[in-house]
């Protein structure tokens, strides 16, 4: 049986995704640096994942990181896609 994390979808967890948010760096910041910090916090996951991947013990952080890499780089794409717009 393939287990999921959970989405923030109460009170309490919305408040955690915000705090996860501006632990990340990511609130506050200016528009135009928000690619960059993406970028940033990506890597750190993506390394974070491979020591996860490495222990083969905590499923659960494994998990939301693997969760949290894919959102990252879905806010990336349309990002890209949004500045490709602009340009054009």
């Amino acid at each position: 049986m393939k287990k999921t994390v959970p989405r923030p979808e109460d009170k309490d967890g919305k408040q955690r995704l915000w705090k996860s948010l501006n632990d990340a760096g990511l609130l506050g910041i200016e528009l135009d640096e928000f690619p960059e910090r993406i970028r940033e916090v990506k890597q750190a996951v993506m390394v974070r994942l491979g020591e996860l991947l490495e222990d083969e013990t905590d499923w659960r952080e494994r998990e939301s990181a693997a969760y949290s890499l894919g959102t990252l780089k879905k806010l990336e794409s349309k990002l890209q896609a949004r500045a490709a717009k602009q340009e054009g």
